[in-house]
């Protein structure tokens, strides 16, 4: 948010503030990426946060703190240590996405941490996909044509948060979406290379959304429920599986919203970092005169391609190069960040003790899986700050990833501010993006809050997994793929 923030404060000086508006202080640390944003999309990790920016509504120090504190609690102690089983325990997961939603809320003044994830989970599922094309998407854009109801729900122009999980759908290509709104594919709206993502939304918790991304094969169980979609108890498991980089779900859903001519403000897709695919299938040479023998050298064959399908469910590079594609390059809608250095051989669950640096307060010392935040935190950082141009898997960037930053900030900001500056023409749909009704009563603006007291009483009964404003046309929508510990 530090680009985000500069570049509010150089065009309040050279533009001036935007006609009616009372902001004067841009603080990156206070600021909420849900204001500039209209859908976040992840997987796994990636998941998780974009629950934590869009659907909880957190700054980003906030959810670098929680990322930092929950990643001791459910890497920090294994469970298991035979190869192919399941390594670690799912209820600390459980149990922390709860005492976040609880702290975190702003629906309630209390708040048991056992809130749904969509903002509206009593609507009614809708509908066949032959159902008469008078009916109305309730997401954040409405049909352009006549419509029969008003707009009545608070949550239509708010920022969604959408999760990509695998199900046992048959589709094995394709994940399964979990949202905070009802999608209706509309066959009026939607173009015909549009491939239909599951309809409607699913009436499940947020820790159990949560749950549903992150099972990632042989780390986690998976999460079995039943969403109320008519479907009966489904197993969810990391959507990594399907689909690791969401950009291209990203993309397809708002096509499936506003049509194929109106192309998306902004889609940045955010990675995880590149892997190694030096050898991508084939093994390295084993070391000294073993290396020579035929039974072990087949056998490190095998072993590298089960690794090589490990790396390909945790790269979103093809989707990338696709992606590139659909937009004709990364120089106008289309944006990627990926740290290509000094992540690639960092383990799903590398949590590793070691000296850090609080961004917040300056403080070092040494902290559980502080050598892994550091190493991390300092590939990120020389990423973010390379000038100068590189080829990573081939493709050649279009500018250095400081320069795509400082893009991205500006399109953001100047987004807001047109979304600002037209708030008089429908005041109640600025309200709701800012979330002034979340409550269901008119509050101000929302702003960072400082988290509430966790409320434990009575939740441990449910910690089992058993069960835009108006002139903008174009929206601006987030894709993080995340697995492990590299999402930063």
């Amino acid at each position: 948010m530090h680009e985000i923030a500069e570049c509010e404060r150089r065009l309040q000086l050279e533009e001036g503030p935007v006609p009616g508006s009372e902001r004067s202080d841009f603080n990156e640390d206070q600021l909420l990426p849900c204001h500039y944003f209209d859908y976040m999309y992840g997987t796994s990790t990636g998941g998780l946060i974009s629950v934590m920016l869009a659907r909880l509504r957190m700054t980003v120090p906030q959810c670098l703190e929680i990322y930092r504190r929950v990643g001791h609690e459910l890497f920090g102690h294994r469970r298991n240590v035979l190869p192919l089983a399941t390594k670690y325990h799912h209820k600390p997961m459980e149990k922390a996405v709860q005492e976040i939603v609880s702290q975190y809320c702003k629906h309630h003044e209390i708040c048991s941490g056992e809130d749904m994830h969509p903002w509206y989970p009593d609507e009614e599922v809708m509908p066949d996909p032959s159902a008469p094309a008078s009916l109305e998407s309730s997401a954040t854009y409405p049909s352009t044509r006549e419509s029969t109801r008003q707009p009545k729900k608070e949550t239509e122009r708010i920022c969604q948060s959408i999760c990509l999980t695998a199900t046992h759908s048959g589709l094995i290509g394709e994940a399964y979406l979990l949202r905070s709104y009802n999608h209706v594919y509309d066959p009026d709206i939607s173009p015909g290379w549009v491939i239909p993502y599951n309809r409607g939304v699913d009436k499940l918790k947020i820790w159990q959304v949560t749950r549903a991304t992150s099972a990632a094969p042989f780390y986690f169980d998976m999460l079995i429920a039943d969403s109320g979609t008519g479907n009966g108890s489904l197993g969810f498991k990391d959507g990594g599986i399907r689909e690791n980089n969401p950009s291209y779900a990203a993309y397809s859903e708002h096509a499936s919203l506003r049509g194929d001519e109106h192309e998306p403000a902004l889609l940045l897709s955010i990675g995880t970092g590149r892997p190694d695919t030096t050898n991508d299938g084939f093994a390295a040479v084993w070391p000294g005169p073993l290396g020579k023998l035929p039974g072990l050298q087949k056998w490190s064959e095998k072993f590298a391609v089960f690794k090589n399908v490990l790396i390909k469910y945790t790269e979103g590079e093809d989707r990338h190069k696709m992606m590139r594609t659909i937009a004709k390059g990364e120089h106008r809608w289309y944006k990627r960040l990926n740290v290509d250095k000094g992540l690639h051989n960092l383990k799903l669950d590398n949590w590793e003790k070691g000296q850090w640096t609080n961004p917040q307060t300056g403080e070092t010392k040494v902290v559980n899986g502080g050598k892994t935040l550091s190493r991390m935190e300092a590939a990120t950082n020389d990423y973010l700050t390379r000038q100068t141009l590189e080829s990573p898997g081939g493709l050649k960037e279009y500018q250095p990833p400081k320069i795509v930053l400082q893009q991205v900030a500006e399109r953001l900001v100047r987004h807001r501010r047109l979304r600002e500056a037209t708030k008089a023409e429908d005041p109640m749909r600025w309200q709701t993006h800012m979330g002034q009704w979340l409550t269901g009563e008119l509050k101000p603006e929302d702003a960072m809050v400082t988290p509430k007291p966790v409320a434990r009483k009575g939740r441990g009964s449910h910690s089992r997994s058993r069960s835009r404003a108006a002139s903008p046309s174009r929206n601006p929508s987030v894709a993080t793929s995340g697995q492990g510990q590299r999402e930063v």
